[in-house]
């Protein structure tokens, strides 16, 4: 998933995608607020953006120090080990309740959560990834864990998004690499096979933004165009989501020119140049925003009239900011991960009859954000207009930041202030 600097969102548009499946009984999410003094390394809070993994997030501060918090099983932190645990029953996992710093030595543009590991962007031009390898998608024969790779470029980089288990960027020349899990050709070279080395993907025009999702990868280029590659939702039956594998990039059909694109497990959206939002392949629980959950191959308007300056397509929910900075978010409520109660909603879906809604609901509370990140769990988060984080959905790995194990909820909390 990928994200730009605050002062950067507030006159253009973010992609940041990333997603995976989650699943569960609907659990009482309320809990209660737990409030942090606005005080933190520099004296303020001063976050710049966010990205939210599967059990982990991941954000930077104005002067680049990057922070991560949550599950840290396979190093994702960036960190040696952690002394915290985290989980419920049988299920214990290394662990961060509240931010720490990740690799002090650098600073970095970007950052991008993975499902279980991430990468960035460093203000040399440089990218990195850290924590789980076990499909390549870290870029390495070897190294996994909080040990930091190189990834290899002369050029320098302009963009990079950790998905599921692969990652892709983009070098400053417009060019594409991807590299990590292949099974349904999200790798975009016409195979099938993971691959641990950079491979290009061959695209007809220069690219500005990627975002790599759960196995579905697609690329925006300098003039607003999209192609996708990999799973390819093609029907549904029997209540299932029915893709194929499509392994080399395909202009996606009828789609506006974007000015912002985010990749999840089973949706893609992206915003146009009138910021009118459009999602399209799979809806499996409303993610398309469309007020429906049937799916559909080509970009459909997300309802309400909405201009948003920024999307973010998840696992079973998406969000995005209007042009008020007003969070909106849709789809799947299991875990409050839309910001609102799901005992208000009015709609469920899929077999199990899951709290949702199929159109934007706005999130809970009056803050006003410059962008949401929702990511391969069922949290998200977002930084408001005052550099101030917020984190709401499901938190039993720490992912929310505020220093505690509650469950779930629907109540936006403010992360807690990084250690000294």
């Amino acid at each position: 998933m990928t994200a730009l600097p605050r002062s950067i969102l507030r006159g253009s548009f973010v992609a940041i995608a990333a997603a995976s499946l989650a699943s569960s009984a609907c659990r009482d999410t309320t809990a209660p607020v737990k409030r942090y003094a606005v005080l933190d390394d520099v004296g303020q809070n001063d976050w710049q953006m966010v990205s939210a993994g599967g059990h982990h997030t991941c954000a930077l501060k104005s002067n680049g120090n990057a922070y991560c918090w949550g599950d840290n099983s396979s190093g994702q932190l960036g960190i040696a080990r952690s002394d915290t645990v985290c989980g419920t029953g049988k299920t214990r996992i290394a662990c961060s309740l509240t931010p720490i710093q990740v690799h002090p030595g650098l600073r970095f543009t970007l950052i991008s959560a993975g499902a279980r590991h991430t990468c960035g962007i460093a203000t040399s031009r440089e990218a990195y990834c850290w924590g789980a390898n076990d499909k390549g998608q870290v870029s390495d024969a070897v190294l996994s864990g909080p040990t930091l790779t190189r990834i290899a470029g002369s050029l320098g980089w302009s963009d990079i998004s950790a998905g599921y288990s692969h990652t892709c960027a983009v070098r400053t020349d417009g060019a594409v690499f991807c590299w990590g899990s292949n099974e349904r050709g999200q790798l975009g070279n016409g195979r099938i096979a993971n691959s641990n080395t950079m491979v290009n993907v061959s695209l007809p025009e220069s690219v500005a933004s990627v975002s790599a999702g759960q196995q579905r990868t697609c690329a925006r280029s300098t003039v607003g165009t999209v192609y996708c590659w990999g799973a390819t939702w093609t029907a549904r039956q029997d209540g299932l989501e029915v893709t194929r594998a499509q392994l080399t990039p395909q202009l996606v059909p009828a789609a506006p020119k974007m000015e912002s694109l985010s990749v999840g497990s089973f949706t893609t959206c992206g915003a146009g140049v009138s910021l009118l939002a459009y999602c399209w392949e799979a809806n499996p629980r409303g993610e398309m925003g469309t007020g429906t959950q049937t799916g559909d191959t080509m970009p459909e308007r997300v309802l309400g009239n909405l201009g948003f300056v920024q999307l973010s397509a998840g696992a079973l929910q998406s969000c995005g900011v209007s042009i008020s900075g007003t969070g909106y978010c849709w789809g799947d409520d299991t875990f409050g991960q839309l910001g609102v109660s799901p005992q208000s909603l009015i709609e469920t879906c899929g077999g199990q009859q899951l709290p949702c809604s199929t159109t934007p609901v706005a999130v809970f509370g009056r803050q006003q954000f410059t962008g949401i990140s929702v990511g391969f769990g069922s949290h998200a988060c977002g930084v408001t207009v005052a550099g101030n984080l917020y984190c709401w959905g499901l938190g039993f790995s720490g992912q929310r930041g505020d220093g505690t194990e509650n469950y779930a909820t629907f109540i936006p909390i403010m992360v807690a202030p990084p250690a000294r």
